[in-house]
């Protein structure tokens, strides 16, 4: 299996909860995502940009995935999503105490960044911390939601959608403010 087939299958968790939920015990839908959990793991083990942070992300899933499977919780299936954005909230947050900053690691492993760079990561970082706390909030609260579809519409469609539009607002900020800073060192 390769790393994109396993990123893919975690992106369709939310899914395959629900509709798994319709055939099957919750151990077993849990023990399949520890497997792709640990393949994922390993996969990115091995990769160039391999980032320490992820995993506290990958160990907390699988934690509750092995108390998911050993419970037979769907409760606990549910839960996941939740586990996951507060894992980022805690690596992004941690990362602003103890720089470089999470989205410095990854702009570096691109591009040189100078000072006006890092201090632009740091802002970014501190955006993403807002957005897995009300993410995780807006998840929890769908757990408990009494229609599961709910649930599976949230978690596996309008979080994703609002992480891209982030993602998106951010590269147009980002080469807006390149543009801007490349600017005013001409005019220098």
């Amino acid at each position: 299996m390769n790393k994109a087939l396993l990123v893919g299958l975690l992106f369709l968790y939310p899914l395959a909860v629900y509709f798994g939920l319709q055939f099957s015990e919750p151990a077993l839908i849990a023990a399949l995502f520890i497997g792709v959990l640990i393949a994922r793991y390993w996969l990115t083990k091995s990769s160039k940009v391999n980032l320490a942070h992820m995993k506290i992300v990958t160990i907390s899933g699988i934690t509750l995935l092995v108390f998911a499977t050993f419970a037979n919780s769907e409760l606990a299936l549910k839960f996941y999503p939740v586990v996951i954005s507060s894992c980022f909230l805690a690596v992004f947050a941690y990362s602003l105490y103890n720089p470089p900053s999470f989205v410095e690691v990854i702009a570096s492993k691109f591009e040189t960044l100078d000072e006006h760079a890092k201090r632009y990561t740091r802002t970014v970082t501190k955006v993403w911390c807002v957005f897995f706390i009300i993410n995780g909030l807006i998840a929890t609260a769908t757990i408990f939601h009494p229609d599961p579809v709910v649930w599976l519409t949230y978690n596996g469609l309008i979080s994703y959608l609002l992480m891209g539009i982030l993602m998106a607002v951010e590269f147009i900020i980002r080469k807006f403010k390149k543009a801007k800073n490349k600017s005013n060192e001409m005019a220098d």
